[in-house]
């Protein structure tokens, strides 16, 4: 599904933090094409109408994403998954405001610097072949013109993030004082000493004997002798231990969960495609920060961006006061 991730191609060189907020993009709508369905209206944006064959789009493209990046972690996928439309919607309603404010200060999208941003989007996408492009588009059940109305909104979504961002200027204080206070971002990579008990989803009833083994920890059970019984991983021979590994080289979600547990605590069941994970942290050892002038560069592109969101997510925050929105449900 080229055409998809083509839609969302950079506009503009205003930095990766002006690319839009629809997480795979407002286009990135379907792997197959819709069916066709009755259109209704979700929400009203200062008048203007969203329609749910829009927001059926943009959750699709989020779900894509999201499908993607939770792969491994089955509890987290259906959270995520659980807040698609509401958090689709917000998008929808954020672009708008944009939109409005756009076309408030005299912003005039001409037709010739579409054209300039399609003919840049075959060029990349399909080394410059109009009828493969074209032919990519009809395969997804997405009309030309449609296309050029999506990107349309998100050409203007980057000029007004831009616009409302404006020139950050910091000091050389401010870096400095960004870099102290989140050393752990610029520190070498950690290690953490764990145990494990790896429960597989072979075994029959495999979370509620997950769930048991848990408890058993949790009540002061002798994890060594309870990881050589049930454990299914390679460390069960020796009672689950591992020796020093990086943090990173841990799975995504083992990671997420071990980076917060503290010394000593058991973590909760963690699931994965194929097994249930319990996460004992022995020990931890971060790395030594590195020196503020070898990431000087990094800190300040860091302290650029957190305060160019700032502005933009401020200025959002008093357009949806100001507007009149009202939503009648995503569902």
């Amino acid at each position: 599904m080229k055409i998809f991730h083509d839609l969302f191609l950079p506009v503009c060189a205003c930095g990766t933090w002006l690319l839009m907020t629809l997480a795979g993009g407002v286009a990135a709508c379907a792997q197959e094409p819709q069916e066709k369905t009755q259109d209704r209206m979700v929400a009203k944006v200062n008048g203007a109408p969203i329609m749910v064959s829009d927001l059926n789009q943009v959750a699709a493209a989020q779900a894509q994403v999201i499908r993607h990046q939770f792969a491994d972690d089955p509890t987290k996928l259906a959270n995520e998954m659980a807040a698609v439309k509401l958090n689709a919607l917000d998008t929808l309603i954020d672009c708008q405001l944009l939109a409005d404010e756009f076309y408030k200060i005299g912003g005039v999208m001409q037709p010739e610097f579409l054209e300039q941003d399609l003919t840049q989007i075959i060029q990349l996408g399909f080394r410059g072949n109009r009828e493969a492009f074209l032919a990519d588009l009809a395969k997804n059940g997405l009309a030309l013109e449609k296309f050029r109305e999506l990107r349309e909104r998100m050409l203007i979504m980057n000029v007004m993030r831009a616009r409302i961002a404006g020139k950050v200027e910091v000091s050389e204080a401010r870096v400095r004082e960004h870099y102290e206070k989140n050393l752990r971002l610029w520190s070498g990579a950690e290690k953490v000493k764990l145990h494990t008990v790896t429960i597989s989803k072979t075994t029959a009833d495999a979370r509620s004997v997950a769930e048991s083994v848990h408890a058993k920890l949790a009540d002061g059970g002798d994890f060594e002798e309870i990881a050589r019984k049930s454990s299914a991983d390679s460390h069960a021979a020796r009672g689950g231990a591992w020796k020093w590994i990086y943090l990173s080289d841990l799975t995504g979600t083992v990671s997420e969960v071990v980076s917060t547990t503290k010394k000593g605590e058991i973590t909760e069941v963690i699931e994965q495609l194929d097994a249930f994970i319990i996460v004992r942290v022995d020990d931890r050892q971060e790395g030594d920060p590195k020196p503020f002038e070898s990431v000087k560069d990094e800190v300040t592109k860091s302290l650029i961006d957190e305060v160019s969101l700032g502005r933009i997510e401020k200025r959002l925050k008093e357009l949806r006061e100001a507007a009149d929105i009202q939503r009648m449900g995503a569902e």
